[in-house]
């Protein structure tokens, strides 16, 4: 596909679903909803398109099928599952990218799994089981991301991007739990989407920069 057709395409898809956000409008917020992440996708699958970087194309796509099932009505628990599987991609491939096993990071990140499910689990009811394998997941994703950070090697997007994408992502997602779970958060759906937007994007990115990169490194090699 022509990138400047995918990057304008995927604009005005992220656009048009603010507005239909905005209007309350079901069907153009169904239609375009998905698009910028399937967008980002394309574009990893295209320039990132193996090891690590398939996986955060394949979790791209399953966050888009997330995507379409929230927009629908009593489908929480298929897009809660099919987001668990695109955080379980995200796993996968930053464990591929950083092996350092960084037990220290794992502190604050259950303080932040813990206190998510303090707040949520009270209103879950027989969502309770799903809620609590989807936050371990969630948590599992943030921590091996931030272990990428720790790595001497790369620039900053490739260190620091995973993690910044995650801690999006993780914010996104804690919303949308105290949202549903805990008490109503009038106009919070704004801030969910962007911040979800912008951690998708930060995948996408620090896999095709590491990509670029590699690739730089293998074409000086002798």
């Amino acid at each position: 596909m022509n990138p400047v057709l995918l990057v304008v395409s995927a604009v005005l898809a992220a656009c048009l679903y603010l507005v239909g956000l905005a209007l309350d409008m079901f069907w153009l917020k169904l239609l375009t909803k998905p698009w910028l992440v399937v967008a980002l996708a394309v574009a990893v699958w295209h320039h990132a398109g193996s090891g690590g970087g398939r996986r955060i194309a394949w979790g791209l796509l399953a966050g888009a099928v997330g995507d379409v099932c929230l927009a629908l009505p009593d489908a929480f628990l298929p897009g809660t599952i099919a987001f668990a599987i695109g955080h379980a991609l995200y796993v996968a491939a930053f464990v591929q990218w950083s092996r350092n096993p960084a037990l220290a990071l794992l502190a604050p990140v259950s303080l932040f799994a813990g206190t998510g499910l303090w707040l949520m689990l009270p209103g879950a009811g027989s969502f309770t089981l799903p809620l609590v394998v989807y936050v371990i997941v969630i948590a599992a994703m943030i921590w091996r991301a931030a272990a990428c950070a720790l790595d001497a090697q790369g620039d900053a997007l490739i260190r620091w991007g995973p993690l910044a994408g995650a801690l999006l992502f993780g914010f996104s997602d804690t919303l949308i739990g105290i949202h549903r779970f805990a008490q109503p958060l009038p106009g919070a759906a704004f801030s969910i989407i962007l911040t979800y937007w912008a951690g998708q994007a930060l995948f996408a990115a620090s896999a095709i920069r590491r990509q670029t990169q590699a690739a730089a490194s293998a074409a000086k090699s002798p």
